[in-house]
């Protein structure tokens, strides 16, 4: 087995380094952090290292760039700060890359939990990805080669996602700008590891800035497809969402109006 795994973590407000032993993290692993304050920190552990990169911006994909250009694995795992990692997860990711030479990125299957007990597990198989398909996973079941990176000069929005204009959308903006540059994109069937919902979420529910969010994202994101995409997206949700059907198309077509001036929910709301 060849390559080096490194981790890159976005987090806020941490002051030391115990989120490896809380997340499980036995690789190299690049924390993001954004706080009060810029600074830099960087620790040896079992044979690793870890660096904490703080700095005074916001928004997580700002602060996944941040991670990104501190980088130097052969293989990088995108990461949130509520994930805790099985113990042969090093083993498992890179051999995964060694199994599938053709992939550049590859999703990962992950154990969701609630009050300390998992209600959802996302299973994969392992196959290629087609596109839509890909649009399920966030970016923390993520892995990606760095040469495919860097070689697409592939980085983060960063006026979508949690801490921006328009609260959702970086995770699903990331795999279609993959597929735009070429990358082949893969899924394997390995668990990941456990994220745990009930300390860690940028998700507020189905209400009705997700609605307005979601239609931005449909401009920014699927061009001549928005329309599709919009009905597509008031018809799947349905499951613990009070608003009527009519009311997601209008939230989200105004989203897709605003997004032409970079308008926000909140402004919306108060005209």
């Amino acid at each position: 087995m060849t390559g080096k795994l490194e981790i890159l973590c976005v987090t806020m407000h941490q002051k030391d380094f115990s989120k490896i032993k809380s997340m499980n993290i036995r690789c190299d692993v690049v924390f993001a952090n954004q706080a009060d304050e810029n600074s830099f920190k960087s620790i040896e552990f079992d044979g690793k290292t870890a660096k904490m990169i703080t700095t005074t911006t916001r928004g997580v994909g700002l602060n996944r760039n941040i991670a990104l250009a501190a980088a130097t694995g052969d293989y990088l795992l995108f990461a949130d700060e509520d994930m805790t990692y099985n113990d042969d997860l090093p083993e498992k990711v890179i051999s995964a890359f060694e199994e599938l030479p053709k992939a550049d990125v590859i999703c990962f299957g992950t154990h969701f939990s609630k009050n300390g007990k998992i209600y959802l597990t996302q299973f994969v198989q392992t196959e290629k990805l087609h596109f839509f398909k890909s649009l399920k996973f966030g970016t923390y079941a993520i892995a990606i080669r760095r040469k495919s990176l860097l070689k697409a000069n592939l980085s983060f929005t960063e006026i979508f996602g949690g801490g921006c204009m328009y609260l959702h959308g970086e995770d699903s903006d990331f795999i279609i700008n993959c597929y735009k540059k070429g990358l082949s994109i893969y899924t394997y069937n390995y668990i990941l590891g456990t994220s745990a919902k009930d300390t860690s979420t940028c998700f507020w529910g189905y209400n009705e800035r997700f609605f307005y969010d979601t239609g931005a994202f449909a401009n920014f994101a699927f061009g001549i497809l928005s329309m599709p995409y919009i009905v597509y997206m008031a018809l799947r949700i349905r499951n613990d969402c009070t608003l009527s059907f009519l009311r997601k198309l209008k939230l989200m077509y105004e989203g897709y109006k605003g997004f032409e001036t970079l308008q926000t929910y909140d402004q919306y709301k108060s005209l």
